[in-house]
């Protein structure tokens, strides 16, 4: 689509600007660099210029924001990394894998300070500022809950379907919340508005995490990550849950038992699991979740102003759903 095309070149340069000045130590921020030049769809940012421009017309005035937004959502991506022992990200290696796990840790605290610098760059829009550094620091809080979540799930043999959705709540939905509120709070939305961005942000952010670990296992290597990634690491996905609470005692159990047991399964079997997923009807019901998530978020659209900010953000849905990779 066209205009996101537009809207990410503007984040792209934004996101270069705003490096431009961190340059020593090289050993600090050269790893900064690397991880923004792997590229990303730029979710966030976007949700924030569009919201920002719902409000006031104006996407520009919270760009420092957006990227601020941005730089929140790739520290979290370079610590998950480390606590996931993930190899791959974009296709490329993981910070951690290309350095070491300490350089990757001290990439991803410098980054919320910047962002935190960034972020003050715009808040002065804010009738009330303070309001723009509360929804970012409650994006932060809300996002690490949910790590901790996701990883005590790991050990966890009896984490059930909305244990997970409450887990993705706080690790995704939030963080998209946090990026709209950011962006309406500096266009100085009415509370009506925000709240209709947040309740949009909130279940386009389920949909789409629903949807990030369908592709996981069925968007092969275009993903970039490993095909099947979460089955190998064990993670307690809402697939892999609702399988196991389909299958019980039946055909498939075993393997699913293994699963859990193991906390993962060998890259060999993953053909079985998405032949059992896709016999006992899991990855249907998967697709009209997420599609009854999608049409939920777009029914609260209906509350933001009418403008090209609201068709934008109707067509980003479309787009992240649509999507096979």
């Amino acid at each position: 689509m066209i205009f996101v095309e537009s809207y990410k070149a503007i984040i792209e340069e934004g996101l270069r600007e705003a490096l431009s000045t961190y340059l020593h130590p090289g050993q600090l921020y050269d790893p900064i660099r690397y991880l923004i030049e792997g590229g990303g769809k730029r979710v966030r940012p976007l949700l924030t210029l569009l919201a920002c421009e719902a409000a006031c017309g104006e996407a520009g005035r919270a760009l420092n924001a957006a990227i601020a937004v941005e730089m929140l959502h790739a520290f979290t991506l370079v610590h998950d990394d480390i606590m996931d022992n993930s190899e791959m990200r974009r296709s490329r290696l993981t910070v951690h894998k290309k350095w070491n796990a300490n350089t990757a840790i001290l990439t991803g605290d410098v980054m919320i300070g910047i962002a935190l610098r960034l972020l003050g760059k715009d808040a002065h829009h804010c009738v009330q500022p303070l309001n723009v550094f509360e929804a970012f620091t409650n994006g932060l809080i809300f996002v690490c809950e949910g790590q901790a979540l996701d990883m005590w799930h790991l050990n966890s043999p009896h984490v059930t379907s909305d244990d997970y959705l409450a887990m993705i709540d706080l690790k995704t939905a939030k963080l998209l919340e946090a990026a709209v509120e950011v962006g309406a709070s500096i266009g100085n939305a009415s509370d009506q508005h925000i709240t209709a961005l947040k309740d949009f942000a909130h279940d386009i952010g389920l949909a789409f995490q629903l949807n990030d670990d369908l592709l996981d296992l069925t968007g092969g290597e275009q993903f970039g990550k490993t095909a099947g990634g979460d089955i190998i690491q064990g993670k307690r996905t809402w697939l892999m849950i609702t399988l196991r609470d389909t299958v019980l005692d039946g055909r498939g159990s075993s393997l699913v038992s293994e699963f859990f047991k193991n906390n993962g399964l060998d890259r060999s079997r993953i053909p079985e699991v998405r032949s059992l997923m896709e016999t006992n009807g899991i990855l249907e019901k998967a697709k009209a979740l997420i599609e009854s998530l999608t049409l939920a978020a777009q029914s609260h659209l209906s509350a933001v102003p009418d403008g090209n900010a609201r068709k934008n953000l109707e067509l980003l849905t479309l787009q992240l759903m649509g999507r096979q990779h």
